[in-house]
């Protein structure tokens, strides 16, 4: 009786553990959206800051394969503060954290297929790069050849 039951019990616990850790998850992504939205609000990057903390603590508590859509919003969410208010406040920390923020989303895009928000995703990455002066410009054709 007592063998039987030690294997149900460690079902149980991995299955209450396994819930705990997706609803850890969810809470992260919560904050960081909220701290997102105070971002917006005040045009203060500091919220920022604590949003991508809470994106990076998120991510502890799943795997990237089996991101979740909302994950993608966040960091979407994410990277277009940080570019409007790098842009805003002529903010070059917050530009440069886009571009980390962009990339982030353009691969949560592709894992989730999500292929139209990936080309936008993409547009606003080189606008950041052009903005930071990373963004290389494609050779003329003339040149090329």
């Amino acid at each position: 009786m007592v063998k039987n039951a030690i294997p149900n019990l460690k079902e149980s616990l991995e299955a209450k553990l396994e819930r705990t850790t997706s609803q850890l998850g969810e809470l992260n992504r919560e904050l960081a959206a909220q701290m997102i939205k105070l971002a917006a609000q005040t045009n203060d990057t500091t919220p920022l800051i604590q949003a991508v903390e809470a994106l990076n603590k998120a991510k502890t508590y799943y795997k990237i394969d089996t991101a979740p859509k909302e994950a993608l919003i966040v960091q979407c969410a994410l990277a277009d503060t940080l570019l409007k208010l790098g842009q805003k406040n002529c903010d070059r920390a917050a530009l440069e954290t886009s571009l980390v923020a962009y990339r982030r989303a353009i691969t949560l895009a592709s894992l989730v297929g999500d292929e139209i928000r990936r080309q936008d995703l993409k547009v606003n990455y080189k606008l950041a790069q052009t903005l930071t002066g990373r963004h290389k410009k494609t050779p003329s054709l003339f040149k090329v050849a």
